[in-house]
């Protein structure tokens, strides 16, 4: 407290928090009791999760939270490009990807990209959904969903298997430039 206050620091003790992180253990044992902490009399909330620097910790450290988070911001990129990308001219949809999008994918990435693949692969697929949205083939997914009997013959009105079939997105990453979600975070650590 003498610190804080040499050094005119003040603790907002509406946002103070604390996570328990506890070793794994493989066996399911009661939870220790944790002695409550205080400052100055007034007790600090226990959290199992909080957001610090914009990324959510959980006491597991499995990152579940921060990816769920993410994924959220992601998809709102997403349709902020959807909603850009034909009153914009071309040349310009990769540096809107990097602005909007990759800039969220990439923050703090050294922290949270070692987190299980099943949590990785959903942020790959909301990834893979932008590419198609600002680099795929527009006119072709659109003669998709041309299937009223005005729109085409009736002897192409068949929703067979190619109807539900995506764009590969593999070609749009190597034309692009562009870095798939694990990457980053591979060429980060050795």
């Amino acid at each position: 407290q003498s610190y804080m206050r040499a050094n005119k620091l003040h603790i907002n003790m509406s946002k103070c928090c604390y996570i328990h992180f506890k070793p794994k253990s493989g066996s399911k044992t009661e939870a220790d009791p944790v002695e409550a902490l205080n400052i100055d009399q007034y007790p600090i909330k226990q959290v199992s999760s909080a957001k610090f620097l914009g990324v959510v910790i959980d006491e597991n450290l499995r990152w579940d939270e921060h990816i769920k988070s993410l994924k959220r911001s992601l998809n709102h990129s997403t349709s902020t490009l959807c909603r850009l990308r034909c009153s914009l001219p071309e040349f310009l949809h990769r540096q809107l990807y990097y602005t909007l999008f990759e800039s969220h994918l990439s923050y703090c990435i050294s922290v949270w990209g070692g987190a299980a693949k099943t949590y990785i692969s959903s942020i790959f697929i909301a990834q893979k959904y932008c590419l198609r949205v600002l680099f795929g083939d527009r006119e072709a997914y659109l003669d998709k969903f041309k299937t009223c009997a005005r729109g085409r013959p009736f002897s192409e009105q068949h929703l067979d298997h190619k109807f539900f079939q995506k764009e590969h997105t593999k070609p749009i990453f190597k034309d692009q430039g562009i870095l798939a979600v694990q990457n980053p975070y591979s060429a980060l650590i050795p």
